[in-house]
Order: C-alpha cells, then structure tokens, then sequence
C-alpha cells in the first residue's frame, strides 16, 4: 500500500482546530489508514490504492475536518474561467493521445509543501498512473512561461533543454539514455521515433511526457501560480488525477483557472470540479449494512465522508466530489455510510446464515499431487511463475507457443509467464548441484498455456543410474494414485531422449515422462543422467 509522510504540524495549518496525535491516531485509522508510526512531530501512514484522493498532507486534512465535523459535506470548488489554452497537434495523439491541464493561482508554499506536492505526484504516478505508462503529471512554476501552450510532437535530436536534477542541456535522446529518469522510463517510448513535448509559446520546454520536466519551471517557495498538465493513455485516470491535484493546491490557498485544450477534432474546457451524483436505493443500503440507523444518522454520515446526500423517493442522491475517482457502483456509497457511522459502532449480531467452505477441486488435486509425491519420496520445491524464453525454449530447444509475455520486465530472466514447470526444475539441479546425490525434487503449480492458466505437476531425479525403467516406474506410480489412464505414445518432447520417453494424453490431460536429453544437462552443467516427467491438466 502507498506510505505517506505527514508532518503534524503542516496538517494543523489546513485544520480549522488543530488536533494532537492522539486525536490524529483515532481518526487516521477510521477513515481507511493504517498508521505504521506516529509520534508528536510526524506520522506515517499506509491508505489503500482506491483512495489516491487520500495520498497527500492535503487530502488527509480535507478528509479529517469533515470527518471530526469541523467541515462537514462537499467542499464548493469554484473555477475561474480559462485565460489561455493548450493546442494539441495531431501527431502526439498517435503516441499519448490523452491530455488535460489547470492553472492555480495565489498558492502558498513553503518547503514542507513543496516536498508533499512532489510525493503526492510520485504517489499517483506509481497508482492510478502505472508507474506513468497510463498516466504522468506535470506542474510547473506558470511565471516562467508565456501562455498559450502546445502539446506536439519533437526528434530524438531537438529541442535541447535542461532537465529537472541537471545543469546542462540535453537532447530528448540523451535524456532517455543518460538521465535517471529518462533510463527508468525510457521503455514507455520505445517504440516511437518521435516524443511528446508541451512548450510555451515562446518554445522554452515545460515538460517532455512522461519522462521528465524542464529545469525551468521548477517549483520553488516564491511560486505563486502553477500550470498542471496530466497526459497518459486513458481519459479517466487523467480527469481524475488533474482533480486530485488541483484540489490538493486549493489547500494551500490557490484558486482554480480553467484551461481550454484544443484538439483537432474538438475544444475542451478543464478541469470540471463540478461534484457528480451517485445514487443508492435506502432499502439497499439498509439491507446490506444490517441494520436500520435512521435517516438522519445516514445524513450526517455522507456529510462526514465529505459528501452531500439528498433522500428522494427511498432514494438517496449524493454528490461527491470531483477528485474521489474510487466511487463506481452503489456499494462504494454504502462502504462511505460505514465510515460515517463508524465501524465500532455498527452492533453485533449473528450471522443470518450458517455455511461451509470447502476446498476447490484445484486445491483437492494439489493436495493429492503433494501427497502422492512425497509418498514416494520426492521432495517439494516452489520457484517462480515468471521464467524467461531462455530457459523455456533456448535451454530445451521446445517451440515457442505465444508464451505471455511481461511488457515491463525487470529483468531479461524473468520475462515471460511459464508453460511448463521441467525448466525451472532443471535450473533449481543446476544451482544444486553441489548438494548430495539422489535429488528427486517435485512442484504443484499454475502455468500458462494459450493465455490461460493450467495446473500442472513435474517432476526430476538425479542421480548416478537413471534409466527410463526407473522413469517408467515412478510414472506408473503416479498415474496410479492419480487415477489416469490412456494410451502410451512416442513422445516427441525434445526435453526428452527421443525413443526413451513416452506421453499419454486423455481427455485434455498430457502426461509425459522419459530420460532428460544429455543436450540439456551439458547446457546446464549437470554431470549425472536425469529422469522426469510432467502433468498439464
């Protein structure tokens, strides 16, 4: 979950009256947080990624004065109407076609809010931005940039520009393979010969999204007015982290300016505080809570959850505002009631109905699997789903059947979604063996053929004689237990010793066990014969 550090001291400031820690502990904790550390000074908190609203000193402050009723109901965001505009060029849209923005004027900073505005960026981009391939935020210092602005398109080479932690200019080029920032990000433009660029009028670089900002605008304590611009794949995720944080700026004083953006086909005006109403049936919601706490108690609980409800017909119509981007479906409202009411103070009662869990008929199999292996005296082992074509295809030779693949792997070896558990056992006997022998080593687990998951069961065993008698005879065992039957055929697996290895196959189910080819265990460096096998389900 998303830690957050709030110093006390800078949350009382946007309080109406102050609250100490313990005052802070309580309601931190009712509204959805799990405080990890809190002490006089500061406090440190986790909230859970449905509330991004909440990722920031300026959300919690928001959240705890109508909660602790210093504020109750919908905060009124009014917007100034736009002065200037964004001109959005045809050719960015083929690469981040999504792009809203906002101006914020009178805003009041310091350091401490400097470095909360900069984490509640960060804190977006890692959760509703996907670690910004679906969204990045820019904001900027507005006083050092001429209005109106662009959104287009720019070469590897031009323009050069100082980036935000550098002294010197560089090119978009060098920026992605020299910079931090541009080599942490530089995937999310790959395939692209030309990059996102939003400038002012005057062609000074405000942003190149979504890598990195210009030095030039950087914020400091002397900035007054900002320019906001929320770029990214997805028109949702964008309204609603432009609303976060705009109205994270309303918290420290400044006011909201309209921006017009002018795409090619239509023009825009953003952002739209304007709450948005949501509806739920009383009877639902009665119904679902468990008990009946009165109309005016559910009133007051909205009003807490900084909402504005109105009862209609056995209805209730509540606004809520722009930036809570987690309200879907009208079971998001009845949660938003148990806030209000507070968990504690919903009354105990016996469960209506009396039910059993009982086990899945994947889990039955596991545990059979798990059983009928250790009885003959395998041992089991657990690696990883995530492999890599290396091991799948290189290492046995096997063709490539459409793996799934990871599109932002952190490393080369582990890439891909396994098809078949036999690599990664024989990559656990590479890494072991300098361990005595017999190693007869097993896992149960999911792999992924054809994008969907399969269970399945492999096994090994190494040691000085391995033969395919031996093979056949651990594989019989298992299809005894296991209760499959079928017909034996050549397996033409090249994992295994052509002529010394044999599947059956039975309504979906394969089964396929012989001697590792020698090819493999050169490969791996694995000085002993290997027998083994594996079942897909």
């Amino acid at each position: 979950m998303p830690v957050i550090n709030i110093e006390l001291n800078d949350l009382n400031r946007m309080l109406k009256e102050p609250i100490s820690s313990d005052d802070f502990s309580k309601i931190i904790s009712q509204i959805g947080s799990d405080p990890d550390e809190i002490n006089n000074e500061e406090a440190i908190v986790e909230f859970f990624p449905d509330r991004p609203d909440l990722l920031s000193t300026e959300g919690v402050a928001r959240a705890i004065r109508a909660f602790s009723e210093q504020q109750l109901g919908l905060v009124d965001y009014v917007t100034k109407s736009p002065s200037t505009h964004m001109i959005i060029s045809k050719e960015v849209l083929e690469i981040r076609p999504e792009v809203l923005g906002a101006i914020v004027r009178d805003i009041k900073l310091d350091n401490t809010s400097i470095k909360c505005l900069m984490e509640l960026q960060e804190k977006l981009h890692v959760t509703l931005g996907r670690r910004r391939s679906k969204v990045s935020i820019g904001i900027h210092d507005l006083a050092k940039l001429k209005p109106p602005f662009q959104y287009t398109t720019c070469s590897p080479h031009e323009p050069a520009f100082v980036p935000l932690q550098k002294e010197y200019e560089m090119t978009p080029e060098e920026i992605l393979k020299e910079h931090p920032k541009g080599i942490e990000y530089a995937h999310l433009l790959t395939d692209f010969d030309k990059y996102p660029l939003i400038t002012d009028s005057a062609g000074e670089v405000a942003s190149m999204p979504p890598i990195i900002n210009g030095a030039l605008t950087t914020i400091k304590e002397d900035t007054t007015e900002v320019l906001i611009d929320v770029t990214g794949l997805d028109r949702d995720a964008v309204e609603a982290c432009l609303n976060i944080v705009a109205a994270a700026l309303v918290e420290r004083g400044g006011e909201i300016e309209q921006l017009e953006i002018r795409y090619p086909t239509e023009n825009i005006v953003v952002p739209n505080m304007k709450p948005k109403i949501h509806k739920i049936e009383n009877d639902y919601l009665i119904n679902l809570l468990g008990f009946d706490p009165e109309n005016f108690a559910i009133f007051k609980a909205f009003r807490k959850c900084a909402m504005e409800p109105d009862l209609k017909d056995g209805t209730w119509h509540v606004k809520v505002p722009a930036y809570r981007a987690d309200i879907l479906h009208p079971v998001d409202l009845l949660e938003e009631v148990a806030i209000g009411l507070g968990y504690d103070n919903l009354p105990e009662q016996l469960p209506r109905e009396v039910t059993f869990g009982k086990a899945l008929q994947s889990r039955k199999l596991g545990n059979n699997c798990r059983e009928t292996m250790l009885g003959i005296g395998f041992q089991e082992v657990v690696t990883l789903t995530l492999t890599s074509s290396k091991m799948l295809h290189e290492v046995t030779k096997r063709e490539n059947n459409n793996e799934a693949t990871v599109s932002n792997p952190v490393t080369e070896d582990y890439h891909m979604l396994r098809s078949s558990i036999l690599p990664n056992l024989l990559e656990l006997l590479k890494s072991n063996k300098h361990r005595e022998l017999p190693q007869r080593i097993f896992e149960f687990g999911d792999i992924i053929i054809d994008h969907t998951n399969h269970k399945s069961l492999a096994w090994i065993e190494l040691a000085t004689k391995s033969t395919f008698s031996n093979a056949k005879a651990t594989a019989e065992m298992i299809a005894q237990r296991l209760r499959i039957s079928g017909e034996n055929t050549d397996c033409e697996d090249p994992v295994f010793i052509s002529g010394r290895s044999v599947q059956i196959e039975n309504d979906g189910l394969l089964l396929k066990y012989g001697e590792i080819h020698p090819r493999i265990l050169e490969k791996l460096e694995i000085g002993y014969p290997a027998i083994g096998g594996e079942i897909h389900w």
